[in-house]
This record gives structure tokens, C-alpha cells and sequence, in this order.
């Protein structure tokens, strides 16, 4: 890592910048900047973080950022082997909520049929022994009827009542100083996530379903739309610059100004 960082720290220099300026420039704290000088990347959030801030730190001092961290990505290698555990992990614990989820619909659906079949069968018998003369017909006296009548005659139209609109509904269910999670119920059989930002600039890796989609640094007014089946991950460098909307629903703004990572799933 001191090879990256030492190269960095001499472009820096030769720019005649200091680490304050870079920090006013892509908004990464000094103390990670300075752990990328120094070859020091266990202060680092996340591995992804660690990525970032490499190529944010090069665009700020006018390199090229994606060829940057492609030569050194060798030095990452071991860090995201470690990571792929915790994916697998992950995905095993939705599979099994998936699996619990079937098994409970289908008891529902065992019961339902069951109430349903046990009244079929009781209102098949009872005609049967009234086709039989063993169990009376109702009858209902003159009175009742004329009753009945009159309250149907009394009874006030039907209007027309505009129904409820259905839309996608999303609730916090966990939150920590680094890690936002939400659960959304989408209208469709997916939903939108746009990702815009309305301050001076943040920088963001973007993973959809499971897939990195998105890295990069966004400055003032730029926006990007997501189409989301299940799940999507958001790493923020600065998230105080950012507004989320989920379907039209816009997310609480993020205070913090240290990196945060937002979780939202089905």
C-alpha cells in the first residue's frame, strides 16, 4: 500500500496541495486521506470506501482515478475475498426467510380450503334431508317480509366512491452511526430509487440486486435513476448532500457527515 500512497502524497506536493484542500475538494475526512498516504486502509469503513476515496483522491489531483486503482487493484484483492463470505451469508438468510415465507401462505391457503369445503359440505346435507322431509324449509311471516321490503325501498343509492390510492410504502427498520436499513412494499414488481444531489458533490458506490452498478464521484444537481427488483446498497461519502426518493417517497436526509451506507429491500 505504501507505494500507491507515497505516489499520491508526491503528486499532492508537486501541486503545491495540502491535505485540508483536498478534503474541501472531494469531501473525504483528513484522517482517511492521510491512511491512504500512509498505506494504512484498516480505518477504512468498508473496502468499497477504500476504492473511492483512491480514485476521488486522483481525480482531484488530476489523474485518471479508474486507471489508478485498476493498476493497484491487486492490493484490494485479499480485502474482497474476505467480503464474499458475508454475501453468501446474506443471501442464504433471504433464502430461508423466502422458503419459511412459502411454507406459511401454504398452510393459510390448507386452511381456507378446508373452512371452505367443511360449509359446502354442510349446506349439501341440509338439502339433502330437506329434499328428503327430514329438516324444514324456513319460512318467513308476512310481516318480516313486508319489512324487508320497505327497508330495501329506504335504503340510500349507491354512489360512486373514489377508492383509496395504492402506492409503495417503506418503513426504517434498523439504523446505526454507519448503516440505514429500510423495508420497502412496492406498488409493482419493482420500484424506482433516484439518487440526486442537490449540495456541491458526493461520491457513491451503487449495488442493484446484487450487482454493482455505479461508482463515482456526483457534483451539485446531478441525478440517477435505479429500477429495483429487490434490494439496493448505497455507500455515501458525504450523505448531507444527497436527497434519496423511493418511488416519489423521499428518504430522510442523512446528517452525518462521514460515510453511511443505506440498505433498502423488499
Amino acid at each position: 500500500m505504501n507505494e500507491l500512497g507515497e505516489f499520491l502524497k508526491s503528486e499532492r506536493i508537486k501541486k503545491g496541495l495540502t491535505l485540508e484542500e483536498i478534503q474541501e475538494i472531494t469531501k473525504i475526512r483528513i484522517r482517511y486521506l492521510k491512511a491512504i498516504e500512509d498505506g494504512d486502509f484498516s480505518v477504512m469503513p468498508a473496502l468499497v470506501y477504500a476504492k473511492g476515496f483512491v480514485k476521488s483522491y486522483a481525480e482531484a489531483l488530476g489523474l485518471d482515478g479508474n486507471e489508478l486503482v485498476k493498476k493497484y487493484e491487486y492490493l484490494f484483492q485479499e480485502k474482497e475475498e474476505e467480503a464474499i463470505p458475508n454475501i453468501e451469508t446474506t443471501s442464504y438468510k433471504k433464502e430461508r426467510r423466502d422458503f419459511s415465507q412459502f411454507f406459511l401462505t401454504l398452510k393459510k391457503a390448507i386452511i381456507v380450503v378446508l373452512i371452505i369445503g367443511i360449509i359446502g359440505y354442510g349446506f349439501y346435507y341440509f338439502l339433502i334431508q330437506v329434499k328428503k322431509g327430514l329438516a324444514p324449509i324456513p319460512q318467513q311471516n308476512q310481516s318480516e317480509a313486508s319489512t324487508i321490503s320497505e327497508d330495501k325501498t329506504n335504503l340510500p343509492q349507491e354512489s360512486n366512491v373514489s377508492q383509496p390510492t395504492v402506492k409503495t410504502s417503506i418503513e426504517k427498520v434498523a439504523e446505526t452511526s454507519k448503516k440505514i436499513e429500510y423495508k420497502v412494499v412496492p406498488f409493482g414488481e419493482s420500484y424506482k430509487v433516484e439518487i440526486s444531489v442537490p449540495g456541491e458533490k458526493c461520491w457513491f458506490s451503487v449495488k442493484v440486486d446484487g450487482n454493482v452498478v455505479y461508482e463515482g464521484l456526483m457534483t451539485k444537481d446531478m441525478s440517477k435513476i435505479f429500477d429495483v427488483k429487490d434490494s439496493i446498497t448505497i455507500l455515501m461519502g458525504y450523505p448531507p448532500a444527497v436527497k434519496i426518493t423511493v418511488d416519489g417517497e423521499e428518504l430522510p436526509t442523512v446528517q452525518t457527515p462521514s460515510p453511511v451506507t443505506i440498505n433498502i429491500h423488499t
